[in-house]
């Protein structure tokens, strides 16, 4: 088995994954809470067709919620994401200004899992979901011997009409501006209410959604 200092984790996950992108739909102000945009209960699950840009390669991506963390004072939720490059956790947590990755936990094949930790934790999704709003965040991704500082500005920047695998989805767009190391990296993620992300498009990949499945219910 190989040691955890020879593990190089791929980065470029957190493009796949929407590291910071988020998106909703409908007004929030005369409808739905914030959260109800970003399904967190354990047994959600979500299939997307995902293409590498630059191999012009598709791949299916499957995302399920795996259950509560709990690690000092912080808590939260665990969503984990599959694929052929192998398996990535994030360790989400939820507050009245959004939803925060609070670590990664990456691993591929049998290779034992390495967490990549954000200080501060970084947005996932801010609220309020409406346009206009914006976020600014500046910390630092910390794993092994990586200590790589991040700056990103973000904008919910207003509604759209898409269409995926899974069905048409009016929804509101936000976009990020990162700046990560020497790498300046823009993304674009949309999501629908009681469905969660439906399309994401940054860096190398573009993840459109196939399938949604609510958590089953006695």
């Amino acid at each position: 088995m190989k040691k955890h200092s020879k593990y190089q984790p791929d980065f470029k996950w957190l493009l796949a994954g929407g590291f910071g992108v988020l998106l909703a739909c409908k007004a929030i102000a005369a409808g739905p809470s914030n959260d109800a945009y970003f399904p967190l209960e354990k047994g959600d699950s979500w299939v997307y067709d995902t293409l590498n840009k630059k191999k012009n390669d598709h791949f299916d991506m499957k995302v399920v919620v795996e259950g509560p963390w709990e690690q000092g004072d912080s808590k939260g939720m665990i969503m984990k994401q599959k694929d052929q490059r192998g398996t990535m956790r994030e360790f989400l947590m939820e507050n009245e200004k959004g939803i925060f990755i609070f670590k990664l936990g990456l691993a591929k094949g049998y290779t034992p899992e390495v967490f990549t930790k954000f200080t501060p934790a970084v947005p996932r999704v801010i609220f309020p979901l409406t346009p206009g709003t914006n976020v600014h965040w500046e910390g630092r991704l910390k794993v092994a011997w990586v200590d790589k500082p991040i700056i990103f500005d973000g904008q919910v920047t207003g509604w759209e009409d898409i269409e995926v695998p899974a069905g048409k989805y009016h929804c509101i767009k936000l976009h990020y501006h990162e700046k990560r190391g020497e790498d300046i990296i823009d993304e674009d993620a949309w999501y629908a209410e009681g469905v969660g992300q439906v399309k994401y498009d940054g860096g190398q990949y573009v993840k459109e959604l196939k399938s949604f499945t609510p958590a089953p219910h006695p």
